[in-house]
């Protein structure tokens, strides 16, 4: 099912950009420095629900007869299969609650991964995922910037053979969505805007900051102790 009439899904390679005006206020809402922590995850949350009924139009479905309360027999096309949702902690989190709106009844596995901001490349610390075997996965996670933590949850997801692989970012950038697609132009990633620019040190230009940090506060490092 399509959101509204006016939505349109530009296609480039694997990509869907969904752009309406919904999605246009709700990331002009976390772009902005000034919305604090609970608007700024609320935001995010309403944006894994329109994302997510864009990947519904994707799965299968077969057409089902229901005999009304006037007796008569009205036809629907109905989704039959049930996605597992996957999130990178933590940045991933309220935009998987949003995508887990749409689809109630799916399991839900997790991946930890911490970023070296030296070179930009993700340690994987925590590993919790249901069976994927055969079945569709959506991979969910706020920014899609150089594209290397995502392709590590897709190399890890792949490892369970799932029949196919989405992707929902709220916003990523042109660089990483042409990595994912040369990757695996079958995955197809779903976001709600897309930027030109990566600075640095690997963050989206305009982008938003950094996504764990506005849902939840600065995080600061702690070692682990040692017996």
């Amino acid at each position: 099912m399509k959101l509204v009439a006016s939505i349109f899904c530009l296609m480039i390679s694997c990509v869907a950009f969904a752009q309406h005006q919904a999605l246009s206020q709700l990331v002009y809402e976390i772009r902005d420095p000034s919305t604090d922590s609970a608007h700024f995850r609320q935001a995010l949350e309403k944006i894994g629900e329109y994302l997510a009924l864009e990947v519904l139009d994707e799965l299968e479905t077969t057409e089902e007869s229901i005999t009304t309360l006037m007796q008569a027999d009205a036809k629907h096309q109905i989704v039959q299969e049930t996605p597992v949702l996957v999130t990178i902690l933590r940045a991933g989190l309220p935009l998987n609650n949003g995508v887990q709106k749409i689809f109630q009844n799916s399991e839900v596995g997790f991946l930890a991964m911490s970023r070296n901001e030296k070179t930009l490349k993700a340690d994987v610390d925590y590993i919790a995922l249901p069976d994927l075997k055969d079945r569709c996965v959506i991979i969910v996670d706020t920014m899609l910037a150089t594209g290397g933590s995502l392709l590590d949850a897709v190399r890890i997801v792949e490892q369970g053979c799932p029949k196919k692989i989405f992707v929902i970012a709220a916003i990523a950038s042109e660089y990483g969505l042409e990595r994912v697609c040369e990757y695996n132009p079958h995955i197809k990633v779903f976001s709600a805007a897309v930027d030109p620019v990566l600075n640095e040190r690997g963050y989206i230009v305009p982008g938003l900051g950094d996504a764990g940090d506005r849902s939840f506060g600065m995080k600061h490092l702690v070692s682990m102790p040692t017996s």
